[in-house]
């Protein structure tokens, strides 16, 4: 098994345009340090803190958007007032306080600087961009947001360089590609980038967008995540850098007389590593979707948020993409829909995933439960769809619990359960494809080496279990997780009569510390794991930790 597909950017070399853009991006965050006056527009990136805790504040029954938070990122439209009230929410005192400059129209996002330093193994995931080496890595991140009118334009960089240190790769068992590469089929998710330490940029959650009422029309690189996952998102997550993407969507929940419903169309471009088999010519890949939440306002179904997405991967044509590409979304689900002489089975030449998704928020409680359920390829019609369900399926289940210790404390638990196994595998006589690898698209589900979708990877499963505590001073969580590892692979290898050891096996068991200090917010993290029968060989262990400390200043942050 691989150290992790989701390990590293492509190396860049130095240029002077790099070093050009290195030097503003240094000018532009320090400009951010000396002028506290300004702050962070109202688009809360995908994983950002403040987007968890908007989380907790729904279910406590305190938050200011009604989101359902199955389509993300989102444009936050009541960020909350500077009369900081610590006797109700433990972070208000922080949390959507804004302030402006230029009339309102100028956001000056929080900088913030990480370093990580890892032992062992590197172990990367939801982290967007970064992706850490082994031993060390520093990153920078902040930016600007300029609105004028209906217009946002938002520069949101990230700066990084990674010590991308040595460690021991398993064996590539696909022909044709090169040492680094992922080593079980063949998709673009190299164990390692190369042999050297790199610097990385990257336009993080930059975008252009127009907000026209309800709609919003946007071109960026944000990461999206859909689905109610906290650790795993089967379609769409923050695990990889984001694309270059065009999205249509609403711009807020829209009322529709029986609920609200939310919606966004995208379409983008792929890239590629070149830690990938060369002989294999291709003109790049696209990506496109849509993803919907309707929420409805019924009294018995209030807390109740329900949806659907379907994305299709495809290479880029020689002749160019056609117009019908952009609405692959309404493409028939069956294959028989496709049969021809020249193809009896029905298949495409696209790759497909399918999910659907829900999650209930009992504010009463402090308590949420919420799924995803999704499907990897077409059925021959309707009847094949009912007797085999569970063909190329994939699940995550998962739920909350806030608990209020104090007037100014909560305690919220968690738990969720991800599996991406093919239960087909050595039952069926028919192909099982693997979740993020497709056989007419070989780099497959990943862009610029990280899959797109779950952070657990292709055909493994995964559980975890969390403890945050969020109090005035800042907060602290322990967690555990547990991992199979791409048991796809190994289910595969044995029925050839390939492999007979034993599955990769990883626990993890980490911690980690906020603290508020002034205008800053200061982190640190450990997470020790522990790797059994690595690369599927019996009694090969191996042991890892990794350490953070970050430090971001809150330029909206007001004095009491």
């Amino acid at each position: 098994m691989p150290e992790r597909r989701r390990t590293f950017p492509r190396p860049r070399r130095t240029t002077p345009w790099s070093i050009r853009s290195s030097a503003a991006l240094v000018v532009l965050l320090g400009y951010a340090a000396l002028f506290p006056q300004t702050l962070r527009a109202q688009r809360l990136p995908v994983g950002d803190g403040d987007e968890t805790y908007l989380r907790v504040l729904q279910l406590l029954g305190r938050a200011p958007d009604s989101s359902s938070l199955l389509i993300r990122p989102l444009a936050l439209r009541s960020p909350g007032t500077a009369a900081a009230d610590t006797t109700r929410d433990p972070w208000s005192r922080r949390w959507g306080v804004t302030r402006t400059a230029m009339g309102g129209r100028l956001h000056v996002h929080d900088p913030e600087i990480l370093g990580i330093f890892i032992s062992g193994f590197p172990d990367s995931r939801n982290e967007g961009a970064l992706t850490p080496g082994r031993y060390l890595t520093t990153a920078l991140r902040g930016g600007v947001s300029l609105r004028e009118g209906p217009l946002t334009v938002s520069l949101r960089p990230m700066a990084a360089w990674v010590q991308n240190g040595d460690f021991p790769l398993a064996p590539v068992q696909v022909d044709g590609q090169p040492e680094f590469a992922y080593p079980w089929r063949r998709m673009d998710a190299p164990q390692r980038f190369g042999p050297n330490a790199f610097w990385q940029l990257d336009w993080g959650q930059s975008e252009v967008r127009l907000d026209l009422g309800p709609v919003s029309t946007s071109f960026g690189t944000t990461n999206m995540w859909w689905g109610p996952g906290i650790q795993n998102a089967i379609l769409m997550s923050n695990n990889a850098a984001g694309f270059p993407h065009a999205t249509i969507e609403s711009s807020r929940p829209l009322d529709i007389g029986i609920g609200r419903l939310e919606a966004l169309w995208m379409f983008g471009r792929l890239q590629g590593t070149e830690w990938f088999d060369r002989s294999i010519d291709d003109n790049g890949r696209y990506v496109t979707g849509a993803a919907v939440a309707y929420s409805p306002d019924a009294k018995p179904l209030q807390g109740l948020s329900v949806g659907a997405a379907r994305v299709f991967l495809a290479n880029v044509p020689a002749d160019g993409i056609a117009l019908g590409e952009y609405l692959l979304i309404v493409q028939s689900p069956r294959k028989k829909d496709f049969a021809a002489p020249g193809n009896p089975l029905g298949d495409d030449e696209r790759d497909q995933l399918f999910s659907l998704f829900a999650r209930w928020v009992l504010p009463a409680s402090g308590f949420e439960v919420y799924g995803e359920w999704a499907r990897n390829d077409h059925s021959w019609g309707a009847r094949e769809y009912v007797l085999w369900l569970g063909h190329t399926a994939a699940y995550t289940v998962g739920l909350q619990k806030a608990t209020p210790l104090s007037a100014a404390r909560v305690l919220v638990l968690s738990a969720e359960a991800t599996q991406l196994t093919n239960p087909d595998i050595g039952i069926r006589d028919w192909p099982t494809p693997v979740y993020y690898s497709h056989g007419r698209v070989p780099r497959g589900y990943t862009n610029r080496g990280q899959v797109l979708g779950a952070a657990l990877g292709p055909g493994g499963t995964a559980q975890f279990l969390d403890a945050r505590l969020y109090a005035p001073w800042g907060g602290t969580s322990l967690h555990v997780q547990r991992e199979l590892l791409d048991r796809d692979a190994w289910l595969q290898s044995r029925q050839a009569g390939q492999l007979t050891s034993d599955l990769e096996t990883q626990m993890n068991v980490g911690a980690s510390f906020t603290w508020f200090r002034g205008g800053w917010d200061l982190q640190a993290s450990a997470d020790h794991t522990w790797r059994l029968n690595r690369y599927f060989v019996s009694r090969d262990d191996r042991q890892s930790t990794r350490f953070s400390l970050g430090a971001r200043r809150r330029l909206g942050w007001l004095q009491p």
